[in-house]
């Protein structure tokens, strides 16, 4: 008797007509009685009849730019605000390093004058009244300081090495934007897909909210059911709402590395991800390391600010030298009535004093850059060991997400067969709704999760080969296929 029941519920249920499209996703709550839910029609419901980025569109209200990760990097490479600015820090330190080398030139002046007397002058006791004279004097100058006991030389090669410090700055930034691009286009690829499944689910939802309330309107279910299906739609419209949000976040930041109006709605052209292999997963972690100390950028510029901060040290020491300067001039000078006549002078002066402030100023002043040294040995080591550890965090997380997609694309496969089986027998009175729900709900989990695992990899991958100093965005899109 009970079997005769199951078949004849399973027969009404299959013999109703189905919901359309927009009233599954646009009103899930409120249903016409008079209508149900093919349970085989709405288990096998994809996303393929749905467009994705028309819903998105639609939701967030704006429209959008379809890009690839080769396109993005291009972008943020030339209007990234950060390369922008380094690169003009690195001119300003390329020509004061110019300027330093300019002091080793002399120093060339140049005076003159006109002068006219007349009227009357005393000249040996006897009053001139008649006197009128013009003069003319020309006088010309040159001086060179003789490297001020040394001064400039460490000075200039101070500048040289802060100039190859922004060097290094500049390119490390680079590789920053590269990484970061290419982390923040994958987000956003995560959001897209995981509104994708979102949405899927979403659907299913609210068509097991129709199957429900139709249950209960024929005697068949319970309001039990049916407060437990509204639960489970409303829960799966946060997910989606959630995986919204996600996306339109991800897309201002991915539009603001790129240096483009922050406001911009991008979306990338994947439909599905696939994985990068850009890092061998069985690389000793230690080779890892000597790799990176002998590429990453910001290493090199720890390295030239320590040279630079010595060369400061060893300028305020020549501070205790004394200091020359040669001097010559030659002048002409005469007369309008007798003609200009010239003459040399050359001269050597030696000044020395014992430091600033009698020569404590100067004792400080070379503490404190010797404090300033340690600072930036500190910093240096500092750097190395978060390096270190960012090497061994990337590489375990990449070898660890590898091992998660293989297990995750087999809960795929699992979901999907539990989902035909779970159908089955519910059709033939052999299970019941809870059981076909739980599939479905296994396989969003499922999809969620494998899709994250590649995701994570891939960001993992681009880790790793930014702690290494050798990403660029050649490395990247060699195995990149949209």
């Amino acid at each position: 008797m009970q079997r005769l029941l199951l078949l004849l519920i399973t027969a009404f249920l299959f013999s109703c007509p189905i919901f359309s499209k927009e009233e599954l996703f646009d009103n899930p709550i409120d249903y016409d009685s008079n209508k149900a839910c093919k349970l085989n029609e709405y288990c096998k419901r994809n996303i393929d009849d749905i467009d994705l980025e028309k819903y998105i569109k639609k939701e967030l209200e704006n429209n959008y730019i379809a890009v690839s990760l080769d396109e993005c990097l291009d972008v943020a490479l030339k209007n990234n605000f950060d390369i922008q600015i380094v690169y003009h820090q690195y001119k300003s330190s390329k020509y004061e390093y110019e300027y330093s080398l300019a002091k080793f030139l002399p120093e060339f002046s140049t005076t003159s004058y006109i002068a006219d007397y007349r009227g009357q002058i005393l000249v040996g006791g006897v009053l001139n009244d008649r006197f009128h004279e013009t003069a003319l004097s020309v006088n010309m100058t040159a001086q060179h300081h003789l490297t001020k006991g040394g001064q400039e030389i460490f000075e200039a090669k101070a500048a040289k090495y802060f100039k190859k410090s922004k060097e290094h700055n500049n390119n490390f930034t680079k590789s920053q934007v590269i990484y970061l691009t290419s982390k923040y286009y994958y987000q956003m690829l995560l959001a897209k897909i995981n509104i994708e499944i979102y949405l899927r689910n979403y659907i299913e939802r609210n068509a097991q909210l129709a199957l429900t309330i139709s249950q209960e309107k024929s005697g068949f279910g319970t309001h039990f059911d049916v407060i437990r299906s509204k639960n489970e739609s409303a829960d799966a419209k946060v997910k989606l709402l959630n995986a919204l949000n996600q996306f339109r976040m991800s897309q201002s930041r991915l539009a603001n590395i790129m240096g483009i109006e922050v406001q911009t709605a991008l979306m990338p052209i994947e439909t599905q991800v696939n994985e990068l292999n850009l890092i061998e997963n069985n690389e000793d972690i230690n080779t890892l390391f000597d790799l990176a100390l002998n590429n990453r950028e910001d290493l090199k510029e720890y390295d030239d600010l320590i040279k630079y901060e010595r060369e400061i040290k060893k300028a305020y020491i020549t501070e205790y030298f004394p200091k020359p300067l040669v001097n010559f001039q030659q002048q002409f000078q005469g007369t309008i009535a007798t003609s200009v006549h010239p003459n040399y002078i050359v001269a050597g002066y030696l000044t020395w004093q014992p430091g600033e402030y009698l020569g404590v100023g100067t004792y400080k002043k070379i503490k404190n850059q010797q404090e300033k040294i340690q600072t930036r040995k500190l910093e240096y080591e500092n750097l190395k060991r978060n390096i270190y550890q960012a090497l061994i965090d990337s590489t375990s997380t990449s070898n660890f997400n590898k091992r998660q997609i293989e297990i995750n694309k087999k809960r795929v496969n699992y979901a999907q067969e539990s989902i035909k089986l779970a159908t089955l027998r519910f059709k033939y009175g052999k299970g019941i709704l809870l059981d076909v729900i739980q599939a479905q709900s296994e396989m969003t989990t499922a999809r969620v999760q494998y899709v994250a695992s590649v995701i994570n990899y891939n960001i993992s991958q681009l880790e790793t080969l930014y702690n290494l100093g050798k990403i660029t965005k050649e490395s990247i899109i060699k195995n990149y296929n949209p």
